[in-house]
């Protein structure tokens, strides 16, 4: 089905045609015919599943065709993060193109003064976050009086971050709304009390996630050791033929300098996102990304939230979410708006537990590649270092990060936009660090040459590889050892090849019961 067969207000037909916005997808395409008589919705979708369009067509077309005139808005769109907000907002400009109608974006991190001036000036739509869009209101800057239509975006996610009272109170607010629309990527019981509260006779629209996981994303999954991702990272991407960009997940702020200092050193154009950074500078970095200055971001869920890049064609899960639907959201950054996409998971030791719980949810496993050998050592040869020129990313290479919790995935985790740290069950306590594993963390900076302004090659031959990961090769048994089936090397053999080396020494607890006689 396509936008023309729609019965729409010709400006807005023009100006999706403009967007490139041509065929609907299949939540648009169940979404939008019910919005357009006036039925709230309930739908229930993945992120790049085109549902940002399903709700702002018909709400934008209710707008345009009744022309309200009292200079207050009539679309109020809600989303958890500050990213998504964003996204949405640049879609609603482009629907409200050649109108009397602006948007108004309300987000926290950014001065109040500009947002106050954009609420001044007839908004049609605002866009916000649910904490400054109350904080607004309760300094009656912003009247949600005249409210027609609203729209919640990732009510799920909403849930996780604490926004519950926030949204019964923007409810409250927009007593005489005429239409209510719902989305959310997964139907927990308090996203159902909520629109079983609030909406009225909802139709509901949903797109199966597990099929658009298995027709449209490769998924691919590497058994390896926590010391070995860094370098098998480097030499997958090295050898990838992509064009497009890619995505790291990682689950620690921690390891996001030690990956991107690793990438750079190899000539691999990489920025990374962290709660750490401010709004704007969060804004610039992802605007560079999407233009292609970096062709890689390395994130954490929090910092990610929100990431609607087009042309992102891999996803690495350098470590496992121990959420399994965050597994889902991750991978759903590539295939967006119908395109294919593939993404790559390590799973190591310690993340074993989170690897049943994401195929349980999944129901079904994910396929499990063969190890390459060569790749568990950093690649050889000369390599033109990345230099980045922006301010955010050396200041936060130059900061003295914390190696061992980097590396053992003890390091501190992301918080939330609300300084809650509700999206990560908790995980048990990890075995400690091998001395090989140390060593190459704490020795990051030294093992490479130092660049300059006039010195941008890093070699990486031979017998500085030798030099380097002598010790690697030590007390990796399941690979050095040939008579081993390397092709199905598997958590049970690493967690073998541990308990062995373990074996050879005397335990604290084993000398403890020596000593008492037990």
């Amino acid at each position: 089905m396509q936008f023309t067969e729609l019965n729409l207000n010709p400006i807005l037909q023009d100006n999706l045609k403009e967007a490139g916005f041509v065929e609907l997808t299949k939540i648009q395409e169940q979404a939008i015919p019910f919005a357009l008589e006036g039925k709230d919705i309930a739908g229930l979708a993945q992120t790049g599943t085109g549902k940002t369009l399903a709700f702002l067509t018909p709400a934008i077309h209710e707008i345009l065709t009744s022309r309200p005139d009292s200079g207050l808005p009539s679309i109020l769109v809600l989303a958890p993060t500050r990213e998504l907000v964003l996204q949405i907002s640049g879609e609603a400009n482009k629907l409200l193109k050649n109108t009397d109608y602006g948007v108004a974006t309300i987000i926290g991190g950014t001065d109040y003064k500009s947002q106050e001036q954009d609420l001044v000036k007839n908004p049609g739509v605002v866009v916000a976050t649910p904490g400054r869009l109350i904080d607004f209101v309760k300094s009656r800057s912003l009247d949600l009086s005249q409210v027609r239509t609203v729209v919640i975006d990732e009510a799920d996610r909403m849930f996780d971050m604490g926004f519950v009272q926030d949204l019964k109170y923007v409810f409250h607010k927009c007593k005489d709304r005429k239409q209510t629309m719902l989305f959310s990527a997964t139907l927990s019981s308090e996203v159902i009390r909520l629109a079983y509260k609030y909406l009225d006779e909802p139709v509901e629209v949903q797109i199966d996630p597990d099929k658009i996981i298995s027709e449209r994303i490769d998924q691919k999954l590497y058994h390896l050791g926590r010391d070995e991702k860094l370098s098998y990272l480097v030499n997958l991407i090295l050898s990838d033929s992509i064009d497009g960009l890619g995505i790291i997940f990682t689950n620690y702020k921690s390891n996001i300098p030690l990956i991107i200092r690793t990438l750079h050193r190899y000539g691999i154009s990489t920025a990374g996102l962290s709660s750490d950074f401010d709004q704007k500078k969060r804004i610039r970095l992802l605007k560079d990304f999407k233009l292609g200055k970096y062709k890689m971001m390395v994130a954490t869920d929090v910092a990610s939230r929100g990431i609607d890049v087009e042309s992102i064609q891999v996803v690495y899960n350098y470590d496992l979410p121990s959420d399994s639907e965050n597994y889902v959201h991750r991978i759903g950054r590539t295939a967006r708006a119908g395109r294919k996409g593939k993404s790559i998971s390590f799973c190591s030791e310690s993340d074993y537990q989170e690897l049943e719980r994401i195929e349980k949810y999944l129901k079904g496993k994910i396929p499990t590649e063969a190890i390459n050998e060569d790749y568990l050592v950093f690649p050889k040869g000369d390599f033109v270092a990345f230099e980045s020129d922006d301010p955010a990313i050396t200041k936060s290479l130059n900061e003295k990060p914390s190696y061992s919790k980097a590396a053992s995935g003890k390091g501190r985790r992301d918080k939330n936009p609300r300084g809650q740290n509700r999206e990560h069950k908790p995980r048990e306590k990890e075995k400690p660090l091998s001395n090989r594993e140390t060593d190459l963390t704490a020795k990051s900076k030294s093992d490479f040459p130092k660049q300059n302004k006039h010195q941008t090659k890093f070699k990486s031959d031979s017998s500085q590889n030798k030099k380097n990961y002598s010790q690697t090769n030590k007390n990796t048994n399941y690979a050095s050892n040939k008579s081993s089936d390397k092709s199905k090397r598997n958590l049970f053999d690493i967690e073998e090849t541990r308990q062995n080396n373990k074996s050879k020494k005397n335990s604290f607890w084993s000398k403890f019961k020596s000593l008492f006689g037990f």
